[in-house]
Formats: C-alpha cells, sequence, structure tokens
C-alpha cells in the first residue's frame, strides 16, 4: 500500500454497519409481502448489493485488530431510512476507493468498481420500495473508470498524447503498424495504422482521431472531419474517445462505418467491427431491420451509374450485405484500380 491509500479502519468503520443493515433489508424482503410484484426483483438487487459487498471485504486489506470499530446495524423503520443510510455508508466508501492510488488495484477487481456497482444497484431499489423518493439526496459521481488515469500525464482537453499511445499500442497488438500525431493534406492525424499481413479488406488501413475529453460532447463536426480525412488517406475511419457523443454524431458514426471505440475496447483481443444499427425498444415487434447501409441512402442517381461510383473508403471495394463486410471488385467498372483488387 502506498501513503496515498486510506487507512482500512476507514472502510470498515462503515462498511461493518452498512453490511448489516443490507442483510436486514433482505431479511424483511423475505419475510414481508407489501412489496406485491416487484418483491423478485426487490431480492435480486439487494442480493447484488450483499454480494458488491462481500467482494469489496474480500479485495480490502484486514482492519487494524486493536482498532474498536463500529459493528453495529443502522436503525430503520421505513424502507426510504433503510436506503438512505445505504446510501450514505456507500458513498463515503466510494469516496475513499477515489482517493486510493490508481496503481493500488486493477480496476475490474477494486474496491471503488464493486461500490459503485452496488450504488448502481441502490437507485435501482429507489424505483422498487414502496414509499422511496426515486431521486437520490446525495450527488453521486460513479465515473471511476476515467479516474483510474486521471493521475497519467499526457491527458485533457487539448492533449491527447496518451490516448493516442495507448490506440497506437493497441494497434499494434492487433497486427497493425501504428504511428502517432501525422498529417494529411496539411490536417493532423493522431494516429495512422497499416495491418502488417493484408487481409484483402478496407480495414488493412486506418485513420484514427482520439478525444480523451471529461467534459465536451463529440459533435457531427467530428465525425465529418474524421470521415474526410479517412476517405482522402483511402482508410477506414476510428474514434476513439473518453467522452460522450451526441445523437446526431452518433448516428452519422454508424452511416458512415466509424469504429467507434472506448477504454475498454482497447483491451479487445482483435480490432473491433463498426456499429451498423442500434437496439430496438419493441418487444416482439418483427418488422424490417434497418442497418446503417439502408437508412444512410444512396449517391445521388446522376453518379449511381457511372463506373467506380460507390461508397467505398477504399477504391477496389465494394460494401456488400447489410453489415459492415466488404468484397474487393472484380470487374472492370472501376477505374481506380487498387492492390488487393481481384484477389
Amino acid at each position: 500500500m502506498t501513503e496515498n491509500t486510506p487507512n482500512p479502519n476507514a472502510y470498515y468503520e462503515q462498511l461493518n454497519p452498512l453490511r448489516k443493515t443490507v442483510d436486514s433489508l433482505r431479511e424483511n424482503a423475505m419475510s414481508h409481502s407489501d412489496l406485491a410484484d416487484n418483491i423478485y426483483q426487490v431480492r435480486q438487487c439487494l442480493f447484488l448489493v450483499a454480494l458488491n459487498l462481500q467482494e469489496a471485504r474480500e479485495i480490502l486489506p484486514d482492519p487494524d485488530p486493536a482498532a474498536e470499530l463500529n459493528t453495529e446495524q443502522d436503525d430503520w423503520e421505513e424502507y426510504d431510512e433503510a436506503i438512505q443510510q445505504i446510501e450514505r455508508r456507500l458513498t463515503i466508501c466510494h469516496e475513499l476507493a477515489q482517493n486510493e492510488h490508481p496503481d493500488e488495484y486493477r480496476y475490474s477487481e477494486s474496491p471503488g468498481e464493486k461500490f459503485e456497482s452496488a450504488l448502481s444497484v441502490i437507485r435501482e431499489l429507489r424505483d422498487l420500495l414502496p414509499g422511496v423518493d426515486t431521486n437520490s439526496p446525495l450527488e453521486i459521481d460513479l465515473n471511476t473508470k476515467d479516474a483510474t488515469y486521471a493521475h497519467v500525464e499526457g491527458r485533457g482537453q487539448g492533449d491527447g498524447r496518451w490516448l493516442e499511445y495507448q490506440l497506437q499500442r493497441a494497434f499494434r497488438r492487433w497486427g497493425y503498424t501504428a504511428d502517432t500525431r501525422q498529417t494529411a493534406f496539411s490536417l493532423e492525424v493522431d494516429v495512422v495504422a497499416c495491418r502488417t499481413e493484408k487481409q484483402h479488406d478496407p480495414s488493412d488501413w486506418l485513420v484514427a482521431q482520439c478525444k480523451d475529453w471529461t467534459n465536451d460532447t463529440i459533435t457531427p463536426g467530428t465525425i465529418y472531419r474524421l470521415c474526410t480525412v479517412a476517405f482522402a488517406c483511402r482508410a477506414m475511419p476510428v474514434l476513439c474517445h473518453t467522452t460522450e457523443l451526441t445523437t446526431r454524431a452518433e448516428q452519422l458514426a454508424r452511416h458512415l462505418e466509424v469504429r467507434v471505440l472506448e477504454l475498454e475496447d482497447l483491451a479487445r483481443g482483435d480490432l473491433p467491427a463498426p456499429k451498423t444499427t442500434t437496439p430496438s425498444s419493441d418487444l416482439y415487434e418483427y418488422s424490417a431491420e434497418w442497418t446503417a447501409r439502408k437508412s444512410r441512402g444512396t449517391l445521388p442517381v446522376m453518379f449511381a451509374t457511372e463506373p467506380g461510383k460507390r461508397f467505398s473508403y477504399v477504391p477496389g471495394f465494394e460494401p456488400v450485405g447489410n453489415g459492415c463486410e466488404y468484397k474487393p471488385v472484380d470487374d472492370d467498372l472501376d477505374d481506380d484500380t487498387h492492390p488487393a483488387a481481384g484477389h
């Protein structure tokens, strides 16, 4: 443990009564029928809270044996009072975890991740338990993923070196040669990559833009700029970000087959495919499945019938199917040939 790590006793001063209060609420939910149709969802939520607290206990170091820690559960009579007590102690534990040195734990095995998960479930319980205000009176920031790397150099608005480096490392692991901070026709490109062993697919060439932001959202202008550079470089576009996309920007990214990557995507075993559709809000509605290629439309009729006029970042390839697949053009309609054409 480093000098930045909170004393384990500080955790247990909250965690001991917290677990007992959760157990008390679980026993009440098992023996009372006032939860009506929500009984099974409530029990499942309380089980998940208890499980996350148990896993946090297993991760944390043992407390000081000589310390006199609070082991009594919080008194409560109404569900709202119990939820407030649980949420208050969970928030304190969560704040303690945010003060941990980021290198103390792997994110997926950190106490902060367990407390964050428990807090998310408690928010669901507010909608299920009778007499509980659905809005939490506490302001809780559940953004521990980015906080894990908040201390590293090269982050923040206007300084994307760290994220560019992480994407470059991922590209190399996925079989690419990659460089950062290149220039294409006087425009800066954050990362460019070329697959070492060609697969005769447009994804053999990649152009990536990184947005390591915490406040601003990504707008359509960012997507248009990225895709313009990708077309010019005859490569597929990649956007790697730590923020949010506007609805329109997200739609454009699907239509233009941009690979949108978040931090956790950089730990994948291979380059993720573009997202071509979104989940439906309907249940058992078997209407036509409109993917990005269908909903983005086509070229103007005047151009569509001319040789070489097809939507493809890399000349010599044409889209096939409704997903994100391409195939080499195997005819003489394209004047602009490509080394992979005909394979």
